[in-house]
């Protein structure tokens, strides 16, 4: 066995790879080549130029596309000394009938006390006006008791019911009232829903926020005449400025 180790033998292939890898090496270390300046000033040129037209296009578009509706905007409205801020949504006019100097009206869906749609199968139609003495519940009270019969039964909801004499100008309705003395709540009814397809027929008012808030509503939801006035009443708080 030799003492000295063969030689390692080296073909022409090995050279000729080792200098192509030394080649590419240098190369990728070498920096990108500067473009002259005025080829420079043309790509800005040109990229500016694409940046505007893409910005053209979208202001293009962007203008011609319709506002949606959303029924979200607010109208200003003022009664008496309190200023809202209604929804158009809540409003529900299709004219200036929602728009009285002085007063509001709002359609509310019941039982969400949302926007009406077409879906809605019952509603809430709600009048914000300045406050007039003859709508405190006192005075309210006074002038039915001259013209009530002394029957009382009672009603779902806590309420006892009294009818009206006849030929009283109140003839044909029944007022709903809560225990002890009707001081939360005196709603007047018809007996007979009339033939006009109205269905919003009973009728309350009430003093909330320095306004006089009358609510006419459908006579089969009187049962939940708690939830109806304190929702109205936190819709009105919502609305107020």
């Amino acid at each position: 066995m030799s003492l000295h180790a063969t030689p390692e033998r080296h073909y022409p292939g090995h050279a000729a790879a080792d200098v192509a890898t030394l080649i590419r090496h240098r190369l990728q270390r070498r920096p990108a080549p500067v473009l002259p300046s005025g080829d420079r000033a043309l790509l800005r040129l040109a990229g500016a130029v694409l940046a505007l037209g893409i910005a053209g296009t979208g202001l293009a578009l962007l203008a011609s596309r319709t506002p949606q509706d959303t029924g979200d905007e607010l109208q200003a409205t003022r009664v008496g000394a309190t200023v809202l801020a209604i929804p158009e949504n809540l409003t529900g006019a299709d004219s200036e009938e929602g728009r009285l100097v002085g007063m509001a009206r709002l359609r509310l869906a019941w039982p969400d006390l949302g926007p009406v749609s077409p879906e809605t199968r019952r509603r809430l139609l709600v009048t914000l006006s300045p406050q007039d003495k003859v709508n405190e519940p006192a005075t309210q009270l006074s002038v039915y008791a001259r013209f009530l019969t002394h029957t009382v039964w009672s009603n779902p909801g806590g309420l006892v019911v009294r009818g009206f004499r006849k030929g009283s100008p109140f003839e044909g309705d029944e007022l709903f009232v809560s225990v002890p003395d009707g001081r939360g709540f005196a709603a007047r009814c018809p007996v007979e829903v009339p033939g006009s397809g109205l269905e919003e027929l009973c009728r309350v008012t009430f003093r909330h926020r320095g306004m006089d808030v009358n609510i006419r509503f459908p006579r089969a939801i009187i049962a939940d005449w708690e939830l109806m006035l304190g929702g109205v009443r936190r819709t009105v708080d919502r609305l107020v400025r």
